[in-house]
């Protein structure tokens, strides 16, 4: 069980205390995956909570609840995580390069769940990896189709 321990308005960002110790969410972050879920389960939401309060919070683990549901009724995945422009390339090799100039290679893999993300596994044998981080103005380059 999740529960909101503060808000730390300079960094805009929930603290949240969980069995395991605290981990933080953004208040944008927030919204983004609330607006993301509430359209996939098809319940827009009314309300009209100010980012960085407990209602607001308190919006976000509601919708997080419905869409865990909907998944249960149905098996559905939701994919408001994923990185769009590496939809159907799980299994392949890919090379990221940043607005930077830096360029990452990395597997696509997708994690499990109803709310599944992308993630940059370090070769085929690997069996978890981190987030993909695509920012805005990323390329992406397929080295290797999937076998």
């Amino acid at each position: 069980m999740n529960t909101l321990s503060s808000i730390d308005k300079d960094r805009r960002l929930y603290v949240i205390a969980h069995e395991q110790g605290w981990t933080t969410l953004g208040w944008d972050v927030a919204q983004r995956r609330t607006d993301a879920i509430a359209t996939w389960i098809g319940s827009a939401r009314t309300e009209d909570e100010t980012p960085g309060t407990q209602e607001h919070y308190l919006a976000y683990e509601a919708t997080m609840t419905d869409g865990a549901a909907l998944h249960d009724r149905t098996g559905a995945r939701c994919p408001a995580e994923l990185t769009p422009v590496l939809i159907g390339l799980e299994g392949c090799r890919v090379e990221v390069r940043y607005p930077t100039g830096e360029t990452k290679r990395f597997q696509v893999g997708k994690s499990t769940g109803w709310l599944p993300c992308h993630l940059a596994l370090h070769s085929s044998r690997a069996h978890s990896g981190l987030p993909v981080r695509y920012p805005e103005g990323s390329t992406v380059r397929v080295i290797r189709h999937r076998r």
